[in-house]
């Protein structure tokens, strides 16, 4: 998947760690996501944004954005 330059909700990235994934929430900050429980790395690898996600239960996982 190629990088996009501004990250918007529903977009599908791909992370090393959980392949595609889809975004639920856009933060300003990394403090602002992990306040809103998006903790887990994904090891995205971007200049711009990072990629952190959430476990919602044993299967199942949302992800967030958040400008570095």
């Amino acid at each position: 998947m190629k990088r996009k330059e501004h990250i918007e909700t529903g977009d599908a990235i791909y992370t090393p760690r959980f392949c595609s994934v889809t975004i639920d929430e856009v933060f300003e900050n990394c403090t602002a996501a992990k306040s809103a429980g998006y903790t887990e790395p994904t090891h995205y690898k971007d200049s711009v944004y990072g990629i952190l996600g959430k476990s919602l239960d044993m299967y199942h996982m949302k992800f967030a954005a958040y400008k570095k």
